[in-house]
């Protein structure tokens, strides 16, 4: 049918735009949680780094945490 310009009833639904799927949704949800949890443990690690600093090492018996702002 589709030699002549004919098309089957219920065709045009299958043509469907540039839409996301349910996984394409899911993987945007949980990227964006995921950057939300990297925030935060950057912020918690930041309290108990070295001059407030993620990623600065203490020395091992003498920790400092950093005092809470008020």
């Amino acid at each position: 049918m589709s030699q002549i310009g004919m098309q089957m009833p219920g065709g045009s639904r299958l043509r469907r735009g540039n839409q996301m799927d349910v996984y394409a949704v899911l993987a945007a949800i949980a990227v964006v949680f995921l950057l939300v949890a990297c925030v935060l443990v950057g912020q918690a690690a930041a309290k108990v780094g070295m001059d407030g600093s993620p990623f600065a090492r203490q020395e091992a018996g003498k920790v400092k945490l950093a005092q809470p702002k008020q």
